[in-house]
């Protein structure tokens, strides 16, 4: 009887870490990154994140969650400047597809993944 009781509690106290895997995503640097759409996902503010953080956890989400190729674009929805507070929307498709925010040599338009986890290294 006693251990059947030990075990519900384990279950409840385990129960909101299930859940909260499947909302979102943690990446390397601490982010969250919560799938908003079949290629679209976003990254909610969590205190001083910079361009160079967003773009971190969004390549790494790519790589390493949805298991796509370093080649794989990567490209800002939400428009700039940032406000104070808010997170950043990004998409693996070209539409709507805004400015990196980033001081990025060639295409102003979307990172690859491999060039977002750079900027994990650069933050």
């Amino acid at each position: 009887m006693r251990h059947a009781f030990f075990s519900g509690l384990l279950i409840l106290a385990l129960a909101p870490l299930a859940a909260q895997s499947q909302v979102a995503d943690i990446a390397r640097n601490g982010l969250f990154v919560t799938r908003t759409g079949p290629d679209s996902f976003a990254i909610p503010y969590r205190g001083r994140s910079g361009p160079r953080d967003f773009w971190c956890a969004a390549g790494d989400y790519v790589r390493f969650d949805l298991n796509m190729p370093g080649t794989t674009r990567i490209y800002r929805t939400s428009p700039l400047p940032r406000r104070a507070g808010k997170g950043v929307s990004f998409s693996l498709s070209p539409t709507n597809a805004q400015s990196t925010g980033l001081a990025v040599i060639g295409s102003p338009r979307g990172l690859s993944a491999s060039h977002a986890l750079l900027q994990c290294n650069a933050s």
